[in-house]
């Protein structure tokens, strides 16, 4: 049986080489892809790429059967570095299409065994939702001309693994950016892990969904250290708290943890899109200040001075959540790591 993920493995890299090294050289990316012997996945998708589209647009891209298979190869080659796409890979946040109208059941049926002509009851049903509409998470990432079009393994591994970090952390701020809202039960450490876990489990636990903790890294921390039978928590990646999954998302501010119930939360990553640009000039800011509304005098990096070239990955996502008590939220934490239970 073909092995379809290792097949499209690389296909992102390969399509991110080819259209850096078509805006140096002015080639077409069908022609690059024919010189350089590209893998068949990154051939088919650099021929499918006419004037009629562009691949740096994800809507488009997403309609190209072979940009699928690739945007969800390299979706599920994250790893633990985004929880958003670990916990809807595992199967614990729900699934649901975009640009479709998603409800989630806030009250069961009930089923009853009753005699012939006895009345049945059954429960109501509610339902709380709105159309699952797709958001744009925008990861763009630095690199110097030279590593992007070098053909060797060490080249790739080091270019996959920059655009992984940067789609992975661009995909939890845009989660959680839109999952958590002034609805969202928020509540403030006391200090005690004890107390605030129990707090955030009473707002949360219905006791018919399916729970899971993402943490901030410093959290998480603090949360792998206690000494107290409970701390079996991975600093980084996906593990177990409390028995239920736990994940840790750069996308969280410190001090922060949330807890979800993955039966009411909806969500879908649809696709990617490419984009590349070699005369841009960068603000090299993790939290940039300068824009067009509030122009602030900061230094910029010319990319063409500099030899650089700017890759910018473009995820569609949506997520909601089913009823306002699905998402708990502590913020404000300093747990001692070995506090005593």
């Amino acid at each position: 049986m073909q092995n379809h993920q290792a097949e499209f493995a690389g296909t992102i890299q390969s399509l991110v080489r080819a259209l850096v090294i078509a805006a140096k050289t002015g080639e077409t990316t069908a022609d690059i892809a024919d010189r350089l012997r590209m893998p068949a996945p990154a051939q088919r998708i650099l021929k499918a790429a006419v004037a009629a589209g562009t691949l740096a647009d994800p809507s488009w891209a997403g309609q190209l059967a072979d940009m699928q298979a690739a945007s969800s190869a390299f979706l599920q080659g994250l790893g633990g570095r985004s929880a958003f796409a670990a916990l809807l890979d595992l199967g614990v946040l729900t699934r649901a299409p975009l640009r479709s109208r998603v409800g989630a059941v806030a009250e069961g049926v009930v089923g009853a065994v009753t005699g012939e002509g006895q009345a049945r009851p059954v429960s109501r049903i509610s339902l709380n939702g709105d159309a699952l509409l797709p958001q744009q998470a925008d990861a763009i990432v630095v690199l110097s001309r030279e590593v992007i079009e070098n053909a060797s393994a060490a080249a790739h591994a080091f270019l996959s693994r920059q655009l992984r970090r940067a789609v992975a952390k661009a995909l939890d701020v845009g989660f959680f950016d839109r999952l958590i809202t002034s609805a969202t039960p928020t509540f403030s450490s006391t200090g005690d892990h004890v107390t605030d876990l129990k707090t955030m489990l009473d707002a949360t636990n219905s006791g018919e969904g399916r729970l899971v903790w993402v943490a901030a890294p410093d959290v998480a921390n603090s949360i792998a250290l206690l000494n107290d039978g409970r701390g079996t928590a991975s600093p980084e990646g996906v593990s177990e708290f409390l028995n239920l999954p736990f994940a840790v998302s750069p996308g969280l501010a410190a001090g922060t943890l949330v807890l979800l119930d993955g039966d009411r939360i909806l969500a879908d990553i649809e696709s990617l899109g490419i984009d590349v640009a070699r005369f841009a000039t960068l603000e090299m800011n993790d939290e940039p200040t300068m824009d067009a509304i509030t122009p602030t005098a900061t230094p910029v990096v010319s990319l063409w001075q500099t030899n650089a070239v700017a890759v910018k990955v473009s995820a569609l996502f949506g997520v909601s959540a089913g009823t306002a008590d699905a998402v708990a939220v502590l913020t404000g934490i300093e747990w001692p790591p070995l506090a005593s239970g």
